[in-house]
């Protein structure tokens, strides 16, 4: 505790250094958001003894953001990136940071551990203040991310092309279980983007580059990338396209993604998985050769392949008062994970998970209110869909937020 307490003495100690920098030199920029949360579910189904039960969850507080970011311009080419991420309220951890050097528009380089792009949404989920609705579209969700949010190093640029900008990034890294033989992962994306941000489409896509493995071990969570942690191997790659619009005071955006996993299951996690993870009929059939039969190794099915979809429709339309801004919204999202678990324990996903085939739907109202830009008041509601031990089933959510924007 008290090692935690003097590393958050230096950091403060150094943030303040920073912020007595900043009044003597315009390039430096120190800023961030925090978010404070209540939610509850209610009526969420599980099956017991052949039967769905249902048990509403308890209300809870939360503290999902808070992040403290700071950008320097070093010199004319050269600028840093920091971002401290203080969520939950206890420990505070570097999330994310890098070194830039541009050569010029066409051609920057990046160094560090750099949030890739990746759609419209992976650079932007520390900002919550800034987008529409309260959680994150299915594919960054925490518990079942279709590829990890950071990279290493990334070539980037832009150019002018017609009345627009065409925007590319390429990445790699050690990739999702670490640095292996034989395996090169790239990440790209590219995009275009008119009148300075009315229109935007890309497209983002990843591949392993070889034989890959979870970066968690089993029984240690979900993991933080692409990979499940049965899996002795997966090679897999990700490929999807969005597009963004603002209409007058309408701002709508869609997205698609797929994921291809040739994957290799290792027999003694999936025994573990069968026996200890409260797995449902469909999901034992899919681990072993045969279902009725013992749970041994050699009834493992090591055969792993499967594919992950996802796509969601997001849509706001903004009202300007004297009180300051209202926002309805609505939302769509559609997520398919035939391979993963309820469990998050053991690696799994407890909305994918659930299902009896792995997908499941979610549509959520909601509203935001802003009284000045820096603080986003939401308030939503969200219902989920899914197959359930053969029947269709439901159950819904309300979320509270309320965030800000600080620093300058």
């Amino acid at each position: 505790m008290k090692r935690k307490q003097g590393i958050f003495f230096i950091i403060i100690m150094m943030l303040v250094l920073f912020a007595g920098t900043a009044f003597s030199q315009e390039n430096l920029h120190i800023y961030g958001y925090f978010s404070t949360r209540l939610e509850k579910v209610f009526s969420e189904p599980s099956v017991q003894n052949g039967s769905i039960v249902k048990e509403s969850a308890p209300a809870e507080w939360s503290y999902p953001f808070f992040n403290l970011m700071m950008q320097h311009q070093v010199a004319n080419k050269f600028k840093v990136f920091i971002n401290f991420n203080g969520a939950g309220a206890s420990n505070v951890q570097l999330s994310n940071f890098w070194g830039e050097y541009t050569a010029s528009t066409l051609f920057s380089v990046r160094f560090g551990k750099i949030y890739r792009k990746f759609g419209l949404y992976n650079e932007i989920l520390d900002a919550v203040p800034t987008y529409l609705g309260i959680e994150p579209p299915e594919l960054f969700d925490g518990d079942h991310l279709i590829v990890s949010r950071t990279t290493s190093f990334m070539l980037l640029g832009s150019a002018q092309a017609g009345t627009g900008k065409l925007n590319y990034s390429l990445s790699t890294d050690n990739g999702e279980g670490g640095p292996a033989k034989d395996m090169f992962p790239l990440g790209w994306d590219v995009n275009y983007i008119v009148n300075g941000g009315d229109l935007k489409v890309g497209l983002s896509g990843y591949t392993s580059g070889g034989k890959t493995s979870s970066d968690v071990s089993l029984g240690s969570g979900s993991p933080k990338s692409g990979v499940l942690p049965w899996m002795a191997s997966d090679e897999f790659s990700v490929f999807g396209g969005y597009a963004e619009g603002h209409v007058s005071n309408f701002q709508l955006q869609g997205a698609f993604w797929t994921s291809a996993h040739d994957a290799v299951r290792d027999p003694a996690s999936v025994v573990m998985v069968v026996n200890s993870a409260g797995v449902n009929d469909a999901q034992r059939a899919r681990f072993l050769t045969n279902p009725t039969g013992a749970v041994t190794e050699s009834n493992v099915n090591t055969v792993g392949d499967y594919d992950v979809k996802t796509f969601y429709a997001r849509a706001g339309y903004s009202i300007y008062t004297m009180k300051g801004e209202f926002t309805p919204y609505f939302q769509w999202d559609y997520y398919e994970n035939p391979e993963t678990i309820k469990s998050k324990s053991w690696g799994g996903d407890n909305e994918a998970g659930l299902a009896d085939d792995g997908k499941f739907k979610k549509g959520t109202i909601g509203i935001i209110f802003r009284p000045i830009p820096q603080v986003a008041v939401k308030l939503d509601g969200s219902a989920h869909f899914q197959k359930l031990n053969g029947e269709n089933n439901s159950y819904p959510e309300i979320r509270f937020d309320i965030s800000y924007i600080f620093g300058q």
